[in-house]
């Protein structure tokens, strides 16, 4: 039976998201929008984020338990844990450092929705040799001498960071996010107002006491002060002060007023760290907030764990500086995720019974380059044994031994992305140049190519993998990435002309 055709709902303009006065609003442009937004915690996409900043030899992998067993199927070495969870304002943390050694890289996070990347950058920037890429490079330098806070105001300006970081946001994120900024800012000013209305209760009340303000004499020929409505103040028996008299009783709140100190620090709980004074514990910052609003904010927040030259450091941007979490001994057989293990069982511990999500990942080596290069290296010398077996038997190939099956790669192969350019610029290790420089027996060649041969077999195993791994990181955040709500707002709004999404809502 055909759908029911009805009157043509008009069309408007409108995005699909209206605002509090029902006005269209416009997902902003995220290459430009000077926000960040929330990421999620995807192995896949945090991959393809350092590869387009630049970065080449790690790789994000999931971890699905902190077990030894799961631990020890990880690739080695394992240069850091990626830690999410839900954080809490509220949270204290007992260990508080007082400053940030010069060989650790670190960064506050000063913008919100960014702990992602500022995870990222937090880790890479402490692994020693690590390939940057140039842009990264160029910013590590330029920060180097800074501190933690002001690296963490770099970074927000960092457009190749932000742009690479916003690519996996839609236009609802966007507009969640300035919602967010624009609640905050709210939640801000009416804490703001409260304090001072405080402060003026609290003014008030010290001005009635007689020892703070002798009262004066009124003379009986003396006319009571007009009020603003022209009327005479009606007199009243004389009372003693209490708060249930107080003109200003609608701002009472049955706990004591805070002081000013008090209140100045009440109004910075929401805001990330930006002043030199020293941080108190979050408790201190955030219970007055959080007992004042029952419905505080909740996210998922990223801390990074890491070694740096024997010690384990925790890097959180949310802290003030790095935490140094304990020793270990590479040379006494010491291993770093032994006390990273421990910190993190604990901290599991903590929310035991709750509803507290957590996500781990690993950072660890990406072997697609090195094997690549050895692949390229085996190419180059397979040639050139193939070239001295010309010069020595011109029929080599068909002897026994000198076969040459079809998978081998002895130019090109676009399966595995190796071009002639790609082979040219290898180089042949020098312990087999001297294996096929050394005579000219024919016999001896042949084995030495069998070995070539042999190798690459196990290369071009481990590089297809690791080209396959990428590939699908590169699918996953193609998709994230592509925005389709404008193709679902056009397919509900096709449905709705012809009458039938009712239909379907409650069918």
């Amino acid at each position: 039976m055909p759908p029911k055709r009805g009157k043509k709902r008009k069309t408007t303009s409108s995005s699909g998201t209206t605002t509090e006065n029902g006005d269209g609003a416009t997902p902003p442009d995220r290459a430009t929008w000077p926000g960040w937004v929330e990421m999620e915690s995807e192995p896949a996409f945090f991959n393809v984020m350092l590869r387009d900043m630049g970065v080449r030899g790690v790789r994000i992998q999931e971890v699905f338990s902190i077990e030894d067993t799961e631990l020890a199927m990880l690739p080695r070495p394992i240069h850091a844990l990626i830690f999410l969870f839900r954080y809490h304002e509220t949270e204290k943390d007992e260990k508080q450092p007082t400053s940030c050694p010069k060989h650790v890289w670190f960064a506050n996070q000063t913008p919100d929705f960014a702990c992602a990347t500022f995870a990222l950058l937090n880790i890479v920037n402490n692994i020693p040799g690590l390939d940057l890429g140039r842009e990264l490079r160029n910013f590590k330098d330029f920060t180097q001498d800074m501190d933690p806070l002001s690296r963490g105001d770099a970074i927000d300006s960092f457009e190749h960071v932000k742009r690479i970081h916003n690519s996996f946001a839609r236009g609802n994120d966007l507009l969640q996010a300035d919602m967010y900024v624009k609640g905050k800012a709210g939640k801000l000013k009416k804490r703001q107002a409260l304090a001072k209305a405080r402060e003026t209760r609290e003014a008030k009340k010290a001005g009635k006491t007689p020892a703070a303000t002798p009262l004066k004499e009124v003379s009986a020929n003396e006319t009571t002060p007009s009020r603003a409505s022209n009327r005479s103040k009606r007199p009243t028996p004389k009372k003693e002060s209490s708060s249930k008299d107080d003109p200003d009783d609608d701002f009472v709140t049955p706990v004591k007023a805070p002081t000013k100190k008090e209140a100045a620090t009440a109004t910075a709980t929401n805001g990330v760290r930006r002043s030199e004074r020293e941080p108190k514990p979050r408790t201190n910052g955030f219970s007055a907030t959080a007992a004042a609003e029952p419905d505080a904010e909740e996210g998922f927040h990223f801390v990074a764990y890491i070694p740096i030259k024997g010690h384990v450091w925790k890097l959180d941007g949310l802290d003030r500086f790095p935490q140094d979490m304990g020793s270990f001994s590479e040379h006494e057989g010491g291993e770093w995720m032994t006390a990273a293990q421990l910190e993190l069982m604990g901290r599991m511990a903590q929310y035991q019974g709750s509803e507290i999500m957590f996500n781990l990942m690993a950072v660890v080596h990406d072997p697609l380059d090195s094997d690549r290069k050895a692949l390229l290296e085996n190419v180059k010398a397979l040639q050139a044994v193939d070239k001295k077996l010309d010069g020595v038997y011109e029929d080599w190939r068909d002897m026994e031994g000198a076969e040459t099956k079809k998978d081998v790669i002895t130019h090109i192969s676009l399966d595995l992305d190796i071009t002639v350019a790609d082979v040219g610029a290898a180089e042949v290790p020098g312990s087999m140049v001297e294996k096929i420089e050394e005579d000219d027996d024919l016999l001896k060649l042949i084995d030495v190519r069998k070995a070539i041969v042999t190798q690459q077999a196990g290369l071009r195993a481990t590089v297809r993998l690791s080209l396959e791994e990428s590939k699908g990181d590169d699918e996953k955040a193609r998709h994230r990435r592509h925005d389709y709500s404008s193709f679902l707002r056009s397919w509900l709004g096709a449905l709705a002309d012809q009458e039938v999404l009712s239909e379907l809502v409650t069918a």
